[in-house]
């Protein structure tokens, strides 16, 4: 039994040490509001927009998206080349599959409140370090404090395999 209890506090551990530090206290009181903020831009030059509503003290709704360096969306033709045709399924898919992720971070900010707690979905690392980033901008707005830690979040650059053949329309992992 005591193995156990062992082994559950070292999977806690491992857990928690795969959480981002966020550099946000949060037992502080968020203002009531709308709090808009953006995270850096990643390789491609793409930037996340992330607003958040707080009412009571909590996140009550969240939406986020990302925008290309051009200024247009992630969305159905993210993936595609210039002209508008998929050149590669997969790579399509795979951009596609992150594109749909923001609705489920942003989701997934809301129940949880917290942006160290939104876990990360497989294809769609760059997103979520986007992500991260932004809501502690924008938490940080609503706490009345320096967004010290948005800086420390990565954003991972993507390899020259999966850029190969993109079109300028970025990687598709985020």
């Amino acid at each position: 039994m005591a193995t156990y209890a062992a082994l559950g506090a070292l999977g806690a551990t491992i857990l928690a040490a795969c959480q981002p530090s966020t550099g946000l206290d949060m037992s502080k009181p968020l203002s009531d509001g709308t709090w808009t903020a953006q995270s850096n831009a990643d390789d491609q030059g793409s930037v996340g927009t992330i607003t958040i509503t707080v009412e009571g003290g909590r996140i009550t709704a969240t939406s986020y998206e990302t925008t290309l360096a051009d200024g247009t969306d992630k969305g159905s033709d993210y993936g595609k080349s210039s002209a508008g045709e998929v050149f590669n399924e997969d790579y399509y898919k795979k951009a596609q599959a992150a594109v749909a992720s923001y609705q489920e971070y942003s989701e997934n900010l809301t129940k949880v409140g917290d942006p160290a707690k939104v876990d990360v979905i497989t294809g769609a690392t760059v997103a979520h370090q986007q992500f991260v980033q932004a809501a502690i901008r924008a938490i940080a707005a609503a706490q009345g404090v320096s967004p010290d830690g948005a800086d420390d979040i990565e954003i991972p650059g993507l390899n020259d395999a999966t850029k190969e053949g993109a079109d300028g329309l970025g990687g598709s992992d985020g």
